[in-house]
């Protein structure tokens, strides 16, 4: 897709070793996922009336799927133009995200939690195919969800949990094409949904190895904003542009490690994969 002044419509232990391997084939089968949230051991961690703080760092990795949009666009400062925008796939949509947390114990096998984080992005040459690169702002996230744990004999637990998180994405977009007045403007929200189930076993005293499927759902606005100087005609021209994004279910696997630090602190480390995405993240829980 060329960037330009829209002056008409765009057409455009081995047991367990297995069952992780088991579960990463089965989601490469499946429908890609969107952004990937860390979601630790898939079982309640606390007692009732128990508190957990924690720390959680992930590196992400995906696809972005656009759907048919829309621009607009003003004429030394006078509506002079609108239409459809071709829907298109953003490449590469590189994330690193940072949450704190609170979880609460409701019972002995069910828990609640509330995070807040900050996340950084960036892409390049994906939009208008000017070789540009976007460099994303430090931007906001949060999120909440439940996790419980539904079973549990011996070394084995089997629990599941469903999360869902708010994302803000901005920055600008620059490249140095001789058509680029300056910055476009990128705007990218999302809110998205997330259930599992998962398995967990306890290897040796103090680590323990968990898997299991997810499913994720999201919508969402990609938005991006620029200027153009037309010389010939002396007009400053300044046109929107914004796509939905709406996925419906989708699927992918993930597996981990949780491994005792201390008394109340445990660190666990993890790897998500879907179609067209994969996030590693690390997270630190203290009980408290």
């Amino acid at each position: 897709m060329r960037r330009g002044t829209p002056l008409k419509s765009a057409n455009h232990s081995t047991g367990i070793l297995c069952l992780c391997l088991a579960f990463v084939l089965v989601s490469l089968t499946g429908s890609p996922a969107m952004a990937l949230d860390p979601m630790g051991p898939p079982v309640s961690a606390l007692r009732q009336g128990d508190y957990k703080l924690t720390l959680d760092y992930s590196f992400g990795q995906r696809d972005l799927d656009l759907a048919q949009g829309n621009w607009k666009q003003r004429t030394n400062g006078v509506p002079s133009g609108s239409g459809k925008a071709v829907g298109l796939t953003i490449d590469n949509l590189q994330e690193h995200r940072a949450y704190a947390g609170l979880g609460y114990g409701l019972t002995d096998s069910w828990e609640v939690f509330l995070r807040l984080g900050a996340v950084k992005s960036s892409f390049g040459d994906s939009l208008w195919d000017s070789g540009e690169e976007f460099e994303g702002d430090i931007d906001y996230a949060a999120g909440a969800g439940i996790k419980a744990t539904f079973y549990e004999q011996g070394d084995w637990q089997i629990g599941g949990l469903l999360q869902a998180s708010y994302v803000w994405l901005d920055g600008q977009l620059d490249a140095s094409s001789p058509g680029w007045l300056a910055p476009d403007f990128i705007d990218i929200w999302l809110i998205e949904a997330q259930i599992a189930l998962g398995a967990t076993y306890q290897w040796t005293d103090r680590v323990s190895l968990y898997a299991g499927p997810f499913a994720h759902m999201a919508m969402g606005e990609f938005g991006d904003t620029f200027s153009t100087f037309d010389s010939g005609a002396n007009n400053f021209v300044t046109a929107e542009y914004w796509w939905d994004i709406d996925k419906g279910l989708n699927y992918g696997g993930y597996l981990g490690a949780n491994v005792i630090l201390g008394e109340t602190s445990t660190l666990n480390v993890e790897y998500q994969l879907s179609g067209d995405a994969s996030t590693i993240g690390l997270g630190v829980m203290w009980r408290i």
